[in-house]
């Protein structure tokens, strides 16, 4: 199979790579990331206007026509800018799961997901969310992406019945409190408390539909992760080319060139497992999707694990520092690892779905 870009995925390519090169260089993020918001709106707007929340909404809908390999090839050029908006989120799973409602599909990056609880281990079932008889919802939500300027969210939880459906809330109802909190590389996260919040089904989603639109997120997630380790793996070997010890470049020694080899071969191979899962959300569904983003998640999550502890001890003294972007990717890289599932959790996933 050919897994070259089409003309159209190479123009996405460089359309979302000069937008990072432009608005997203590290020093620039910094500045972002001092707002209240936890963000610049600004910014958001010239990204929001890119239109990539539409990339996988089909043409009859007003959307690209995209599919996975399309989610892939933006995950990774967002990647090197550490973008703190929710793109992924409201591309791979909002108009996913808001595809029969024309609102969100217009609107997706003024919404987020407010789908994990505490206690709940990286599970998606609602335990504590739950929409009563008039349709009002109540319960609380926790980590929930990037909430400031954001006009709507979808909520998992229980009806009366038991069964899980998924609702739309509007975040600034009185019944809506936000407790707000930036994750350890920075993007704005919150959780929500919900009391009798006015809340409107969306039709036809369910558990399956909701794990499905969650998975297919894990996929673009892992791709935003290559990225980032393909620009943390690139600035250590700057760096070890420029710096001299003995009068030589760190770069020279051989020690040091294996390391760098062996960085950039789990940068390859994850690569080559986002392609491989995002090739399975094409055409796959069900346990065979949900086994697909976990098997990705755990190899790609071991990777970046490996590229964040290797490019910090390669920088030395330097990748300490706050102010040296390295330690950016590298917080990053563990932050992904954490969010969505951990490592575990998913390696125990492709376990449970193989018996």
């Amino acid at each position: 199979m050919d897994f070259g870009l089409s003309d159209d995925q190479r123009l996405l390519q460089e359309t979302v790579s000069r937008f990072v090169a432009d608005r997203y260089a590290l020093d620039q993020r910094k500045g972002y990331l001092a707002n209240a918001a936890g963000h610049d709106p600004a910014v958001a707007a010239e990204l929001d206007d890119l239109g990539l929340s539409l990339v996988q909404v089909p043409e009859d809908l007003g959307g690209l026509g995209g599919d996975a390999f399309d989610a892939l090839v933006v995950g990774e050029a967002l990647g090197p800018g550490l973008v703190l908006e929710p793109v992924l989120d409201a591309m791979t799973a909002v108009c996913a799961l808001g595809q029969g409602v024309p609102d969100v599909v217009e609107a997706a990056s003024a919404h987020t997901l407010a789908l994990f609880e505490r206690g709940q281990r990286h599970s998606l079932k609602p335990v504590g969310c739950r929409v009563d008889g008039q349709g009002h919802l109540s319960g609380e939500k926790t980590l929930v992406a990037n909430v400031a300027g954001l006009t709507h969210a979808l909520v998992s939880a229980l009806d009366e019945a038991g069964a899980v459906g998924l609702y739309r809330v509007a975040l600034d109802d009185d019944g809506v409190t936000r407790f707000d909190y930036p994750l350890q590389d920075g993007r704005p996260f919150t959780d929500l408390r919900l009391e009798a919040v006015p809340a409107s089904r969306i039709e036809g989603i369910g558990f399956a539909e909701i794990e499905a639109a969650n998975a297919r997120r894990v996929i673009a997630e892992c791709a935003m992760a290559v990225g980032i380790m393909q620009a943390a793996a690139e600035m250590t070997r700057e760096y070890l080319s420029v710096r001299k010890q003995f009068g030589r470049p760190l770069a020279a020694f051989q020690a040091l060139q294996f390391r760098l080899v062996d960085m950039n071969m789990e940068v390859q191979d994850a690569r080559s497992m986002a392609i491989w899962a995002a090739n399975q959300a094409n055409l796959q569904s069900g346990d065979a999707l949900l086994r697909a983003a976990s098997m990705a998640k755990a190899k790609i999550g071991r990777a970046a694990t490996l590229v964040a502890e290797e490019s910090i001890q390669l920088h030395g003294g330097m990748g300490m520092t706050l102010d040296y972007g390295i330690g950016a990717y590298a917080k990053s890289l563990t932050t992904f690892n954490l969010l969505n599932g951990d490592v575990g959790f998913h390696t125990a996933r492709v376990i449970r779905l193989a018996a």
